[in-house]
């Protein structure tokens, strides 16, 4: 070390605000318990009966041998059910969460589904290997932190007539969900922002909006 050399001071109280930032910002995008507590929870039978996943994918008109990514895959529900639905198509079970990804593994392999592969994405980018016909968003967005970031991102990974569904809450939100809380008129806001248009609107899951946009 040259000792005629002076280094900046430390601000310690900026370099914790920035720490702290990133620790709000993981900790909405993950939750604060692990995998193992978090996929009795996901898969409720309550749960599971409230996202009435059969009338969700019915509703999504895919086709065998579409492309799809399920963002925010959790421990797999909808990945497993659209995997089926598309038969020689690939659907990629994005999450942030390498322990929930291996729960899909797992259950995939259980099920016999061979169409399923898991992506480990990064909270700012689902990091997707190839485009998509679909890209499906259940009970995720409000995950994210800067969802009208994160959202103008997507285009480029949609093909050409490619589609984005989003699900999430209209008005009963949990409890504990306060901070992350944002109104359909956001996202119309941050879907045009991204260049995107809404072309439908469905009443299903009950208390939950249901939009598909796709490119304007």
């Amino acid at each position: 070390m040259n000792p005629g050399r002076r280094f900046p001071r430390v601000c310690w109280p900026l370099l914790l605000a920035i720490f702290f930032a990133y620790a709000v910002s993981s900790l909405a995008q993950v939750g604060s318990r692990p995998a193992d507590q978090w996929i009795p929870v996901l898969e409720s039978p309550n749960r599971i009966e409230n996202l009435k996943i059969p009338q969700v994918v019915a509703a999504l008109h895919l086709k065998q041998g579409n492309v799809v990514a399920d963002i925010g895959a959790g421990s797999g529900l909808f990945s497993r059910a659209i995997a089926k639905e598309i038969g020689s198509g690939t659907l990629y079970a994005a999450d942030i969460d390498s322990e929930l990804l291996r729960h899909i593994d797992a259950t995939c392999k259980t099920e016999k589904i061979d169409n399923v592969k898991t992506v480990l994405a990064v909270p700012e980018d689902p990091k997707l290997p190839t485009q998509m016909d679909l890209i499906f968003i259940c009970d995720t967005l409000h995950h994210i932190a800067n969802p009208d970031k994160y959202l103008t991102k997507l285009p480029a990974y949609l093909k050409s007539g490619g589609r984005i569904a989003v699900i999430d809450f209209r008005d009963n939100w949990p409890a504990g969900h306060e901070s992350m809380r944002y109104t359909t008129e956001q996202l119309e806001s941050w879907m045009k922002a991204a260049g995107l248009k809404k072309v439908e609107d469905l009443n299903i899951p009950k208390e939950a909006f249901f939009h598909i946009y796709a490119k304007e």
